[in-house]
């Protein structure tokens, strides 16, 4: 965030539990950052009125009380403290609200284990491909980042472990990961992608759980998450100058006059489980 006024990034994190290959629970947390690039003697004693673009989609939000101000009667603006930012600063913190019948509306890829269980020996094969019910502008595809995806055994310790394609045994975990990098999931062209992995045990298992780790940041993000943006009003201010004969509802800047602030947006998982 080094572009001269006003700026800010989007960092939000999904957590998703799979069962059966559907979403059974979903939350959607994020933060906004702010940061000022300007003389700090300059901005030192001024504000700017913002305004949190599709505000309706928050079930919470908490805004840094350091230096951020709710409008009053005016749900999702706000004034900023310039002099406080002149370092990125976390200044609200969110939860998005989701709907039963959309929780998976956040959840770029599918992760369907499906185990076999012997006395001595447990094998797994993980498919995971692109969700159809996530919403993207790109359609039916999306790329991940850092993708690393965990089987992890229940019940009793793993002595050896064979897979397929080569993963890393963690035998004190009793587990095994891969670190996949970067991939592209193509809902129009491919099935599903497949991990496989046998577990000689102790005894007897139970069948464990399969967590992935994952980013979309850069471009790839652009249109993803809440779609939370935020605006600036055209007047910056000096602190307590606010015109006491301004109408209400101009009281931040001119009606019409709010000009979009440019986020850089982070997408990434959070607690994202498949049992």
């Amino acid at each position: 965030m080094t572009e001269a006024g006003l700026n800010a990034s989007v960092v939000e994190t999904v957590s998703a539990w799979f069962s059966s290959g559907q979403v059974t629970k979903a939350i959607v947390i994020g933060e906004l950052a702010l940061a000022h690039n300007g003389s700090e003697q300059t901005y030192a004693n001024q504000s700017e009125t913002i305004r949190l673009e599709n505000f309706p989609v928050l079930e919470k939000v908490a805004p840094n009380p350091t230096f951020v101000t709710q409008a009053p009667s005016r749900s999702g603006e706000y004034s900023v403290n310039l002099g406080q930012i002149s370092r990125t600063a976390i200044a609200f913190k969110y939860q998005v609200h989701l709907e039963d019948a959309n929780l998976a509306a956040h959840a770029p890829v599918l992760i369907t284990p499906s185990w076999k269980i012997e006395p001595r020996q447990a094998s797994v094969i993980v498919n995971y491909s692109f969700n159809p019910a996530f919403v993207s502008p790109a359609g039916r595809s999306v790329t991940l980042k850092n993708v690393v995806v965990m089987i992890h055994l229940d019940s009793t310790k793993a002595q050896t472990c064979q897979s397929k394609p080569v993963g890393n045994f963690a035998k004190e975990k009793s587990m095994i990961y891969w670190k996949l990098g970067e991939i592209s999931l193509d809902g129009y062209s491919e099935g599903s992608q497949k991990l496989l992995a046998r577990f000689g045990t102790e005894s007897e298992a139970k069948p464990g759980s399969v967590e992935a780790r994952w980013e979309i940041t850069g471009e790839a993000a652009d249109g993803l998450g809440s779609g939370l943006a935020l605006s600036r009003s055209g007047t910056t201010k000096e602190e307590g100058g606010s015109d006491p004969f301004a109408d209400e509802g101009t009281a931040g800047g001119s009606l019409g006059s709010w000009k979009e602030v440019k986020v850089q947006r982070k997408i990434m998982s959070g607690k994202y489980v498949a049992a």
